[in-house]
């Protein structure tokens, strides 16, 4: 953790919203919560700077985790329309990395009902095997 402090709810929402903050400073803070672990504050930051690259950076970080709900949101910050590739990927990925319900999200999304019935069957086999 670094020294500096992150702004609290109020602060925040007066930095995004109701102050006319510099483009610079909404970075600056985009960088710090980035750095801090509050990626989806990072991205706040980063989509009212419309600072392309930290939010190209957050999508990047999306994918790489499996969180589908925070890549979908990247995407629509960078004005970025997602395919049926885009989805089996990010869906793929949560999948590999055993995020259930948000691959289930994508794989619905991308209309891949052969991988929607692979990952039900996964689903299913962890289940047995935590229950016996």
């Amino acid at each position: 953790m670094s020294s500096r402090k992150l702004p609290d709810y109020n602060l925040k929402q007066k930095i995004l919203y109701i102050d006319n903050t510099s483009s610079e400073i909404l970075q600056n803070y985009g960088n710090l919560f980035l750095e801090e672990g509050g990626i989806s504050d990072a991205l706040d930051f980063y989509e009212k700077a419309k600072h392309h690259k930290g939010m190209q950076k957050i999508k990047d970080i999306a994918f790489d985790t499996g969180d589908v709900m925070l890549f979908q949101r990247a995407a629509k910050a960078l004005n970025l329309e997602l395919n049926k590739t885009d989805w089996e990927s990010i869906g793929q990925k949560a999948v590999a990395l055993k995020k259930y319900s948000f691959a289930q999200h994508a794989l619905e999304k991308a209309g891949n009902q052969e991988n929607l019935n692979s990952l039900k069957k996964i689903m299913e086999a962890e289940k047995l095997g935590k229950s016996a």
